[in-house]
């Protein structure tokens, strides 16, 4: 990866020394049981069962390895797992693939879509419509890939169906919806949170943001933010690779651009210089954080989410790999 990608982090790790975001409100959907994670380095796609993430220990997950490099995951109404690798590409995994994984870690995809449109990707994440968007780091830009591309499978598409393009993208990693089908990207580069609005998306094109977050002034709420993630609230979570903390913003405090406050701001000793990076609800509530530096996997109860401070994790799983990306819950493999 180029130095632009990776400066941040390997300056960050020198000096200390990876949506369809899904979450699962719904406890009957026993589909939403493994929590599927990508890695930035060497480490493809790893999945853990509920058990193996209900308690602290090392367990060994079910591996996807066709890709040695994986950025963003996604799971689409079909189960089907997408999958951005290399930076430059999409692959779809079949439901059935993903079952049979024990016996072929490394199975050839469905389908595998590139675009000379694409600079260099990181996360994903499916709309309430099904398009599959994409956030290109290089680019500054969030790119979809419309259902209609989606469907026809293997292609090196001209362009992607949409892009939308910002003065106030500066290396977007992740784009996540709310209830309403609003983007929410980070941007790691400017250390801002920018909000597209579904509108907007429709559109596509050079478009002005309808709400912009940035730090409080205290260089910790907001601080080379990650992976977005929404609680039953509407409350909006911030992991914070640059300050070691997760930040919470109030539904109400997200209506309008500015500095605010964060709600709650918690600088657990378990993020321990190691970047708190990803971030996903389970279905009970509890917040699910990764650190991108060692792989741990890190959960909260809702109790634990009520004031700011530094809690010790209910479970703290040792990764199997380091430089995480995205981390998603989805079927069991």
């Amino acid at each position: 990866m180029n130095s632009k990608i990776n400066g941040f982090r390997s300056r960050r790790i020198t000096t200390a020394v990876a949506s369809l975001l899904l979450t699962c409100f719904i406890a009957s959907q026993a589909w939403c049981a493994n929590l599927w994670v990508s890695f930035d380095d060497g480490g493809g796609v790893a999945s853990y069962t509920s058990a193996q993430i209900k308690k602290t220990g090392s367990p060994s997950p079910v591996v996807l390895s066709t890709y040695s490099y994986s950025s963003g995951l996604a799971f689409d109404q079909a189960h089907s797992l997408w999958v951005v690798s290399n930076g430059n590409q999409v692959a779809r995994f079949t439901a059935a693939q993903l079952k049979n994984l024990k016996n072929n870690p490394s199975p050839t995809p469905e389908a595998i879509i590139t675009s000379t449109g694409f600079d260099y990707l990181y996360g994903c994440n499916f709309d309430p419509q099904g398009n599959l968007w994409l956030a290109d780091y290089s680019a500054d830009s969030i790119e979809e890939l419309s259902k209609a591309q989606l469907d026809a499978g293997t292609a090196n598409l001209p362009s992607p169906a949409k892009a939308i393009t910002s003065s106030s993208l500066d290396g977007p990693n992740f784009v996540t919806f709310d209830r309403e089908g609003n983007a929410w990207v980070d941007n790691e580069s400017s250390s801002t949170i920018v909000e597209f609005s579904a509108s907007q998306l429709a559109a596509g094109g050079s478009q002005m943001p309808k709400v912009i977050l940035r730090d409080d002034g205290s260089g910790s709420s907001i601080s080379a933010p990650g992976e977005l993630a929404f609680d039953k609230a509407g409350d909006l979570w911030v992991p914070n690779y640059g300050s070691d903390t997760v930040a919470e913003y109030a539904k109400d405090q997200l209506t309008t651009s500015g500095t605010p406050a964060p709600k709650v701001k918690l600088n657990s000793a378990a993020f321990n210089d190691e970047g708190p990076w990803a971030a996903v609800f389970n279905s009970k509530g509890d917040l699910v954080v990764m650190n991108y530096s060692d792989g741990t996997i890190l959960e909260f109860t809702p109790r634990q989410l009520k004031a700011s401070g530094a809690p010790v994790p209910k479970v703290s799983v040792t990764g199997s790999e380091t430089e995480n990306y995205q981390i998603i819950f989805g079927p069991s493999s």
